[in-house]
């Protein structure tokens, strides 16, 4: 995804009539600041996904982060090597901007086609039971990089001597965007206006009330941009229709401030996450362009966008810097997000069960300091499904994933009748269930293994009870070998493993006898499972 970035970048350095030494000069600095940005990256992002299962998820993060860095250097690079006689900075801006954004949808939909055609080819392939296409281009990660890296450098390349056709589409996508924007800005007042009749209750009960408020905010903002650029007729519109969008645009700002109240309620009662502290710098970019907007519209009746030149640019540079921040430690959306969890558990403003162990799992080195707090803390460790599950985040990847052994077993398992001893096959087959036997190496509380005839064929079953998951397992011992044969969720309720030692001692753990039976037809038995028959 950061190739179309990096070609346009070089492509602007190759094209430039500046000195050879200033130019390989200013290359090599953002060449160094990319190593030095992917290194940071990197290391943060290590620290974020320890469990992850590939690196695939942090490739498309990261490259999508280059490529928004790119596309916003890009411009000033292009106006500082690339300088148009007879222009001013924001007109050479605006068109080169509209020119990228054009230039990376042209390489989004030749990428597309072009892995449209090579999956197609694969799936005719496999028809005929040919599978080498299919592991070529879907299963080698390094066919996917390397043509999809050739193919978006091509595609920039070819963009790059369509000048003409590139002005012609940017001018039809203008009036398109002329005749959505009417609509867009009524839309905008109507909401306003009917808002104070409904309440804004109903705007607090809606979980993505803040994102559909930017994300209207957005919308106007952008097509105000591309609608009322440089060297645009502005006089398009009748003047009724202008005083209408001009309108809109004086509310935008309520949008903004609406989505940070909506913002500020969700914090306010479940605390910070990364998709929230993402969501509170897109509203405050939001806010400021609006702002900008109005100002520009307030204080210039004569030309009520004069300011754009300088409001535009202004803002595509915040940008810039809040993605750059957010590869710091001044805006880590993860340790933000950690601690804000902890420091809320601890005051007391939530309680054991509302604390996000998955928040802390995904945070890394971060997460996993926090989950190691919470192990020390015996009010949360008093509940056995939250002391299981914590367990499972703490333990390394790799004694997770391998097969729980006999001894683990037999150190961690009570058995009743204590004098009744499971052969060694017995424990062999409970530990292949890894996450199931893996809930019993937490505690010797956790789980209880006891010996039960269950179909009185006087050959004992063993019932292994598993108190954090609330399962009962049954093992029978078939021709060959062990094997489980069946399991109950439904326990009684906070059933712990001393009540359960009691009831065994007091002889009031029993097999009970189906009601309702199976059906036999010609000798075979046809097993029927029955619903709603305690109402029968």
């Amino acid at each position: 995804m950061a190739v179309p970035a990096t070609v346009m970048t070089s492509t602007a350095f190759t094209a430039s009539r500046k000195p050879l030494l200033l130019r390989l000069a200013t290359l090599g600095g953002l060449w160094g600041l990319l190593v030095l940005f992917g290194i940071a990256a990197g290391y943060q992002d290590a620290l974020a996904s320890l469990e992850r299962w590939d690196s695939q998820g942090w490739l498309l993060t990261f490259s999508a982060q280059l490529m928004l860095i790119g596309l916003l250097i890009l411009p000033w690079l292009q106006w500082r090597f690339e300088p148009a006689e007879g222009q001013t900075f924001y007109t050479v801006f605006y068109h080169r901007n509209g020119v990228n954004a054009l230039t990376l949808l042209a390489v989004v939909i030749a990428n597309g086609l072009f892995w449209l055609i090579l999956l197609l080819w694969a799936k005719l392939f496999e028809m005929v039971d040919i599978a080498l296409f299919n592991n070529i281009f879907f299963d080698s990660g390094w066919f996917f990089a390397g043509v999809t890296g050739a193919i978006s450098a091509l595609t920039v390349i070819l963009t790059q001597h369509q000048a003409k056709r590139m002005a012609a589409i940017q001018n039809l996508l203008t009036l398109l965007a002329s005749w959505l924007l009417p609509l867009l800005s009524l839309l905008t007042l109507s909401f306003i206006v009917v808002l104070p009749f409904v309440g804004l209750e109903r705007l607090s009960h809606q979980i993505s009330a803040a994102g559909l408020l930017n994300c209207l905010a957005l919308m106007s903002l952008f097509l105000v941009v591309i609608v009322f650029g440089p060297e645009r007729n502005v006089l398009r519109y009748p003047s009724w229709l202008r005083y209408l969008i001009y309108a809109s645009i004086l509310v935008l700002p309520l949008y903004a401030l609406l989505a940070s109240w909506a913002l500020w309620l969700r914090v306010h009662q479940y605390g910070w996450t990364p998709e929230r502290l993402y969501a509170v710098l897109i509203t405050c970019i939001t806010f400021i362009w609006t702002m900008g907007y109005c100002v520009s519209l307030l204080f210039n009746r004569q030309d009520p966008l004069r300011l754009q030149d300088k409001v535009v640019p202004g803002v595509f540079l915040l940008m810039l810097i809040f993605l750059i921040l957010l590869r710091t430690p001044l805006l880590d959306v993860w340790k933000i997000s950690v601690n804000d969890q902890m420091s809320r558990y601890q005051s007391g403003k939530i309680t054991a069960e509302q604390v996000s162990l998955y928040l802390f799992s995904q945070a890394g080195k971060r997460g996993q300091q926090a989950l190691q707090t919470l192990q020390q803390d015996e009010k949360f460790m008093a509940a056995p499904q939250r002391r299981q599950q914590l367990s499972m985040l703490l333990a390394p990847r790799g004694k997770v994933d391998s097969a729980v052994t006999q001894a683990q077993l037999k150190d961690n398992v009570d058995v009743m009748p204590a004098d009744v001893h499971p052969d060694a096959q017995l424990w062999v087959a409970i530990g292949k269930e890894q996450y199931l036997s893996m809930a019993c190496l937490r505690s010797k509380e956790d789980c209880l293994l006891v010996s039960q005839d269950l179909n009185h064929d006087g050959q004992p079953e063993w019932v292994l009870y598993q108190f954090t998951q609330g399962t009962a397992i049954i093992y029978r011992h078939k021709a060959q070998g062990w094997a489980m044969v069946g399991e109950s969720r439904k326990f009684p309720k906070s059933l712990t493993k001393k009540e359960l030692l009691n009831a065994l001692g007091q002889n009031k753990v029993l097999p009970v006898k189906k009601e309702w039976d199976d059906l036999s037809i010609f000798g075979e038995r046809m097993k029927i499972d029955y619903y709603d028959t305690g109402d029968r």
